[in-house]
């Protein structure tokens, strides 16, 4: 029980988080904590402690600090929830209270630095430096390239790299990444719906997909790992946001490293170790859209529109000078086939279960 200023400051010196301080908050969190800060502010207040006053003034100052971030957690949800996560960079302090979703090569922690919302990827091993690394630059090479124009908006924006070393001595690379709030992958949006989309849902998430390959294929980029998890989309406005892009290579390289569960799904020059092409996202955005629509092992079902089964069967053919290699000009066959079966674009409320 905290009653006088010298337990208020003996208390103060223990803080390391805001439940430290003002503990468990029972039934409405944000009137429980007005509460417990007022009987603080009590203890604290310079008027109730004569010939205590930088005493007390310094413990007021801290008592509002820790309250300040107090409301902040609560405002998160997190308020009473472990960190997951604190690291810190430069001036930067980033951290994270949710459990990370894990990928092929990383952990990605949903964090929050000065109220921005953030993911850490954070290697899992540092043998995957060099992949991460390869991601930091391709990043910050299409933020430069790509500045305000309206197809930025299909690539993560990047923040900053950085090292840290974990609670065993050994250095993992972090990237930081914004948040993209609202949005679902589309292995996600494959479990929601195991038997596939209509076609007119798959197609503007194939469009996206489209899209963002052509603009990067443009910049001599390939992104050599085009599978559901890769693929975010945001149901509010049809967005689609193309993402990790540590297998990326210039066209014309072989691609270091497959992501595993998705082998079946890879053209045959990658598993050859052959050079890489916009042919290569291609076959891959195709097999993806063969999944879309309840297709498997490349086949699309029989239900599939004629125009569209003929456009991916172009798209999947094995040999990748034969196969198309022109992302703009899948995009623009592709739009006027869906022009020819469904008439002029028109939004379609997309909704995940």
């Amino acid at each position: 029980m905290i009653r006088s200023l010298n337990d208020l400051m003996e208390r103060l010196l223990q803080t390391t988080s805001p439940e430290d301080l003002f503990g468990v908050l029972a039934g409405d969190a944000a009137e429980s904590l007005r509460s417990k800060y007022r009987a603080l502010a009590l203890v604290a207040h310079p008027d109730y402690n004569p010939g205590q006053w930088v005493a007390a003034n310094e413990a007021f100052r801290q008592l509002q600090e820790w309250y300040a971030m107090a409301q902040q957690k609560i405002s998160a949800g997190v308020y009473g929830q472990p960190e997951r996560i604190r690291v810190m960079s430069g001036s930067s302090t980033y951290v994270g209270y949710q459990a990370p979703w894990v990928g092929d090569l990383c952990d990605l922690y949903p964090a929050h630095v000065d109220g921005v919302a953030v993911l850490l990827k954070v290697a899992r091993s540092p043998r995957s430096s060099d992949l991460m690394q390869a991601e930091a630059r391709v990043l910050q090479w299409l933020n430069q390239e790509l500045h305000d124009q309206p197809v930025r908006a299909h690539f993560p924006v990047y923040r900053e790299s950085f090292r840290m070393r974990d609670t065993a001595g050994t250095q993992r690379t972090v990237n930081v990444l914004h948040q993209e709030p609202g949005t679902f992958t589309l292995a996600e949006v494959l479990r929601c719906y195991p038997q596939g989309l209509h076609p007119a849902d798959a197609a503007w998430m194939f469009n996206r997909m489209l899209a963002a390959l052509a603009t990067s294929h443009s910049l001599g980029l390939v992104h050599g790992a085009i599978v559901p998890e890769h693929i975010l989309i945001r149901p509010a406005d049809h967005n689609g946001i193309l993402i990790d892009w540590c297998y990326s290579v210039h066209s014309g390289t072989a691609i270091k490293a497959i992501s595993p569960a998705y082998a079946d799904d890879y053209p045959p020059e990658v598993t050859a170790r052959r050079a890489a092409t916009s042919a290569t996202d291609i076959y891959m955005a195709a097999r993806l859209m063969v999944r879309l629509l309840g297709g498997q092992a490349g086949q699309p079902p029989a239900s599939t529109p004629k125009p569209i089964h003929a456009l991916l069967r172009a798209c999947l053919i094995p040999a990748p000078a034969r196969r198309h290699q022109d992302a703009w000009q899948v995009l623009d066959d592709f739009r006027a086939i869906l022009a020819e079966l469904y008439g002029p674009p028109t939004f379609r409320p997309f909704r995940m279960p």
